[in-house]
Parts: structure tokens; sequence; C-alpha cells
């Protein structure tokens, strides 16, 4: 009988050192994200919860891992400690790894064996694909052990399959649209000397000066004038750079800029890996906003797309727009977990979130639109799957 061990890592440098054997299930699993690999978790920790108690689980069969997930101490309601999922606002992060070929059933139960005896009353898994099969086995494990809990959607998140044949695609689009995209580089083109500068092969020592280029453009946005750009926010630029460094060493960054006479006029910071673009961050100079240079630039990244052989999907990671929904994309869903671990006290907190939550966020206005999943929840999991979430 095949014995499965528990392996606990419970600092950053635990983390750096057992990076081998967490990317190793990385590139096995089906998260396409690199920004869940090892060190990439360990520095979204070293900037946003530098001081806040780790609980990063893996569950290893014979020397291998099968399964992995890192938690974060993260407070709620400002007295309420809950261990989360790494990620936030500014980057994503961590994620639940599980090996496809290894017996999820047998494996997530280990590991809600050992979750269980997590010091928090609340386990809260924010911004998941639910519809994935690692997350709806996870879910299943849960229902197992009796763990009470409620998952939710938030929105829907677009995924462009990319079947190379561009002018198919193309025709599938709104004629509007279409029309729309040829009147912007007209209107550019007029203007000057119109290029889409791709940047898929990125040296870490060039990273800091193509970046700060990127979020200058950022800058002269609306975010700049809130003080909410990368650039005006302490310590952030420095961030991005250390995760954009590390993603060039890999060979899975990728920068794209549309330029007007060298100039660049919008941006376009992302990462790909195992064949899934996923678009990070983008920006236009809204100098330019009639000719829709943001739209232009992400029409330029699609035909570079359909154009490689190796992509299959473009993840562009945040809610579905009236502006994303022209290019036609599929979705899947992104949404909450929240987990009582422990009797009486997380079922308290449990019920608090699902009946007086919802009331005090709508007093704040803050509450998003939350609903509850259903048992077949309305997406294709294939997509999910292409998207690597």
């Amino acid at each position: 009988m095949t014995r499965l061990r528990i392996v606990r890592l419970d600092s950053v440098a635990e983390i750096r050192g057992a990076a081998a054997a967490w990317d190793d299930l990385w590139w096995r699993s089906d998260v396409a994200w690199p920004i869940a690999r090892a060190e990439l978790v360990a520095q979204w920790i070293e900037q946003f919860a530098p001081q806040s108690p780790l609980l990063c689980l893996a569950v290893e069969d014979q020397g291998q891992w099968v399964a992995a997930l890192p938690l974060v101490c993260t407070p709620r309601w400002r007295v309420l400690k809950s261990g989360t999922l790494p990620g936030n606002e500014w980057s994503p992060s961590g994620d639940l790894l599980l090996d496809p070929d290894a017996d999820a059933e047998v494996v997530l139960d280990v590991l809600l064996g050992r979750l269980r005896k997590s010091p928090w009353p609340l386990l809260w898994f924010d911004g998941i694909p639910v519809a994935s099969p690692r997350w709806r086995a996870f879910l299943a494990a849960v229902a197992r052990a009796g763990l009470a809990n409620e998952c939710r959607t938030h929105w829907q998140v677009p995924l462009i399959e990319i079947d190379h044949d561009w002018e198919a695609c193309q025709r599938r689009w709104p004629k509007q649209h279409r029309s729309k995209m040829v009147k912007a580089q007209r209107c550019l083109a007029k203007q000057g000397d119109v290029q889409c500068v791709a940047l898929a092969q990125v040296e870490p020592s060039q990273v800091e000066p193509l970046l700060r280029r990127a979020f200058e453009v950022e800058d002269r946005s609306w975010k700049g004038d809130a003080g909410s750009s990368v650039l005006r926010t302490p310590g952030m630029f420095e961030f991005f750079v250390r995760q954009a460094a590390q993603l060039a060493a890999w060979g899975q960054l990728d920068l794209s800029f549309l330029e007007l006479d060298g100039r660049a006029i919008a941006f376009v910071y992302g990462f790909g890996a195992k064949g899934v673009f996923c678009w990070h961050k983008i920006g236009y100079d809204p100098e330019f906003r009639c000719a829709s240079p943001g739209q232009l630039l992400q029409y330029h990244v699609l035909e570079r797309s359909h154009r490689d052989p190796e992509r299959t999907a473009v993840d562009c990671m945040g809610p579905l727009t009236d502006a994303l929904s022209r290019w036609r994309p599929n979705v899947y869903p992104l949404g909450r977990l929240v987990v009582a671990p422990r009797a009486w006290s997380g079922r308290v907190a449990l019920y608090g979130y699902k009946h007086f939550w919802p009331r005090l966020a709508r007093l704040l206005g803050r509450r998003k639109a939350e609903a509850p999943v259903p048992e077949s929840v309305a997406v294709s999991e294939d997509a999910a799957v292409v998207a690597g979430r």
C-alpha cells in the first residue's frame, strides 16, 4: 500500500529550499500560471505578508510531491484570523497544485486531514477557478471530511482559445469591432509610425528599464492621478521587477508595447507557460484614447498568438468586460471557497460570514456580485483546464 507523507513548510526559506519538488509538481499540474511556482510565492509573501505565520502543506508519495497548498495567516474583520492563499489585488500567487495522475481522493483526504488541525477557524480561498477539476476534487474532499463550507462565484474570466486560424478568429468578432480595429490602426498611422514590439526573450538584467517604460504608461493614466499606479505605490515597482526578472530567467516573461514613433502608448505585461499566455497588467496612454491603443495592442497579441504553434489559449485573468467580450472568448468562473476546519469556532465564524457579512458589506458598499455555486457550474470544464486555472 502506498504511504503518503505530509510535508510542512513554515517559512519563506523552507519554501525556497523545497523549490525543486514544488516546481516539479507545478509542471505536472494543470496550473499554467508560473506565479504559483515556489520562488514567486516566496516573493509575494516577502512583499505582502512578511510577518504572517505560514502553513504550506504538501503530500509526498515515495519522494515525489503529488499535492501542495500554501497558506498565510490573514485577519478577517480585523479580529478573526484565517488561512488564505497568497495573492491580492496587485498580483495573484499561490494555488492548489495537484498531480493529475495521482489518486485525487486519497491524496486530498490526507491533505484535509492535516488542514483540520490548522490553527485558524477559517480557511479562505479567494480567486480560485471553482470549475477546475482540482478545486472540484478539493471541494468533494471537504464534503467527505464533513467540514462546513461556503462556495461562491465572483466573476467570469475571459479565455480566448487559440486555434491558429487567424482569419477565422476575426470572422467570429462583431463586424463593428473588426471595423474599429482597422480604423484604430489607420488613425494612429496618420500620426506617425506604428509598431507592435513583442519581447518574449528578455534577459533578467533588461527587465528594470523595460518594466519602468511600461509602468510609466500606466502612470500617465487615471491611476497616476489617483496615486494608485505601480510607480506611485511604495515598494510595488521593485516587487514587479523581482517578479519579472524571475519570469525572464525561466523564459516565461512576455512583454509587448504598442509604439508610435518609438513612444510607448500601450503595454501588456504578461507571462506564458504550458501554451497559455496571461495578460497580467495592461495599460494605455489616455492621450491616444480615441485610437483604442489598448485594444489595438491586444489585437496584435492575439495575432501573434495564432501564429505561435505552441500557444493554445490567452487567459485575460480579470473579469469579463464589454471590451473583452468583443474578442468572443469562452469564460470560466473565479470564486471564493470558505471552509471551517475547526468544530465550533469555525462553524460560528462561517455562520457569520454567510449571514452577517453580506449585510455589512452592503452597508459598506463593497459587496461583489456573488452567487452560490450550483451543483453543475455553467461553464465548460475544458475551458478551465485549457486556461490552467
